[in-house]
């Protein structure tokens, strides 16, 4: 039995997506133009593969087998189109990038103005969201590479160490405990907590460390929007912790009030991500000599 490459393909993004329309829009084609492939390649297997809630579509029994040998074959093809990326001349190429929201606005520029000023011909684009979320997309080749604040990675990725960034546990300047001249970890452990949402590198961090000394937090809110927890933290809700440069200018203004701990200044160690055991493109090589020097 020899099965159509191309039917395979739509079968998978349709199945992927749970959308025929979506999957037309990813696959640059029309929707009855995926759905008359699915149909021939449902006659050429003689079984159904979907069956239709509501706006969705759901994978029969024979579809969820399927799909699973689909997904190996397509992530081998994505593999192997992000091995012969590396082929590319740094004259021109792309190289994308993932990494967390604030690392966005207080990391990044810092890191790609020399490197766009030195290959110009890259276009570079920087995707955003979770640590967890974004080492995913690397082990799922959706970025060339990603930097982020230390996590356990899945697999086929490793974690290259890039350097320590500062991490601050904020109040309110009105909290009993600004007024303090330092403050124990055990003493936090009364105080409400505004964390980040799961998959969070600073999430990870914070409850690493209370875990560590024993403190058992006490979490009123889980958020994944900085200003939002700042604004909470600011009305006396409760305390959080943040990353420095996010709350610099509200601690200029007043606002917020960085506590001094026994143990002293908190780091999160960052690391840069990338796919395990495949060649790195040259853009993604040229980044990491970049930074390389930069850490020199």
């Amino acid at each position: 039995m020899q099965i159509n490459l191309n039917h395979l393909r739509i079968f998978y993004y349709a199945a992927r997506e749970k959308n025929l329309t979506k999957a037309a829009e990813t696959l640059f084609l029309t929707q009855p133009a995926v759905t008359m492939q699915i149909k021939a390649l449902e006659q050429h297997l003689e079984v159904p593969l979907f069956r239709k809630r509501g706006k969705f579509l759901e994978l029969t029994d024979e579809g969820t087998v399927l799909f699973k040998y689909a997904e190996k074959i397509f992530g081998v093809v994505d593999e192997m189109e992000h091995s012969f990326k590396g082929f590319a001349s740094l004259a021109h190429g792309s190289l994308v990038i993932g990494t967390t929201r604030s690392f966005a606005r207080y990391l990044m520029p810092g890191l790609l103005s020399g490197y766009q000023q030195k290959f110009p011909g890259i276009k570079v684009s920087l995707e955003v969201g979770s640590s967890r979320e974004i080492a995913e997309g690397v082990a799922a080749f959706k970025y060339d590479l990603a930097i982020i604040g230390r996590i356990p990675l899945p697999s086929k990725v490793k974690a290259i160490p890039f350097k320590p960034e500062e991490f601050c546990v904020v109040v309110s300047p009105d909290h009993p405990l600004a007024k303090r001249g330092t403050v124990s970890w055990q003493e936090l452990e009364k105080e409400p907590i505004i964390i980040r949402e799961p998959g969070s590198g600073s999430r990870h961090l914070m409850l690493s460390f209370l875990a560590s000394r024993g403190v058992k937090p006490s979490v009123l809110v889980e958020a994944g929007s900085v200003e939002f927890i700042k604004e909470y933290v600011i009305q006396s809700r409760g305390i959080s912790f943040l990353y420095k440069p996010e709350i610099e200018r509200e601690a200029k203004m007043g606002l917020l009030k960085p506590l001094k701990l026994v143990d002293g200044p908190i780091y999160i160690e960052t690391i840069i991500v990338v796919p395990d055991g495949v060649s790195l493109s040259p853009p993604s090589r040229a980044f990491l000599e970049q930074v390389d020097k930069l850490k020199s």
